[in-house]
């Protein structure tokens, strides 16, 4: 019931406007990577707004609408257009490069897949950047320097084209929502929580502010070790909640 409740709740939010639609949804980002027509790096925008906190003003990220973030656990899985620096960049501090590089060539396996047929500027000049990108060469660039700090703290970076949000560019957005839209039918059954025949989340979304759980946030909904499970199911599996309803709920959730 509260599962029904909230995605209930969900679906009059996104009727009124005042929620994200399936697919996307609110990240804190720091940072925007602007490139020019030829994928060059030609800065960093700062992308923080000052808030007061107490009796001082800080400068916190900005919520932004952006492709809904992976939920990862110990794979390596990238975002699209909106990730940290050890995807968009390959470089972080964990002592581990190989893995960073993996990272890195996820994400720009990723984007250049969802980008190859899209004709405008800025898909070009993303996959271009990918295309010549090298993550030993980061020092070489004063912006990320500056900004060290924070990027190594797992700030989120966004795309941005000539100064303006890749956000703006709407082939981009189109390709990425029929990306999402496009789901693996091998994973279907029946949501538990809608009735209906649909691809299951094996993950769940990120509740964040929960009290006591990790900064990152927690799942509502999770199995993470063997004594949880039974009949030899895994994960999600075990409570067939749908993609949409995980979504739904997770995002209401969110939000309230």
């Amino acid at each position: 019931m509260i599962l029904q409740s909230l995605v209930a709740r969900y679906e009059d939010l996104l009727e009124r406007g005042m929620i994200s639609k399936p697919g996307w949804g609110k990240v804190k980002v720091s940072f925007g990577l602007n490139l020019d027509k030829d994928g060059n790096v030609v800065g960093l925008l700062t992308l923080k707004t000052q808030q007061e906190s107490g009796k001082k003003v800080v400068n916190v990220p900005r919520l932004i609408d952006v492709p809904q973030p992976v939920k990862r656990s110990v794979d390596v899985n990238s975002n699209f257009l909106c990730d940290n620096s050890t995807y968009i960049l390959g470089v972080d501090e964990k002592g581990k490069p190989e893995r960073s590089l993996q990272c890195f060539l996820a994400c720009k396996e990723k984007h250049c897949q969802l980008l190859e047929e899209i004709d405008t500027p800025a898909s070009k000049a993303i996959i271009k950047f990918f295309e010549q990108w090298n993550p030993e060469k980061v020092e070489e660039y004063l912006c990320f320097m500056d900004n060290w700090k924070d990027l190594m703290a797992g700030a989120n970076i966004l795309f941005y084209f000539e100064g303006k949000s890749v956000m703006e560019d709407a082939a981009i957005c189109q390709a990425w929502q029929e990306y999402y839209d496009c789901k693996d039918g091998t994973n279907e059954s029946i949501c538990m929580v809608t009735g209906k025949r649909t691809s299951l989340a094996v993950l769940h979304p990120t509740i964040k502010g929960v009290r006591g759980a990790q900064a990152m946030g927690t799942s509502l909904i999770s199995f993470n070790a063997p004594a949880f499970c039974s009949y030899g199911k895994e994960q999600g599996k075990n409570a067939p909640v749908g993609e949409y309803a995980a979504f739904a709920y997770a995002t209401a959730l969110n939000e309230l």
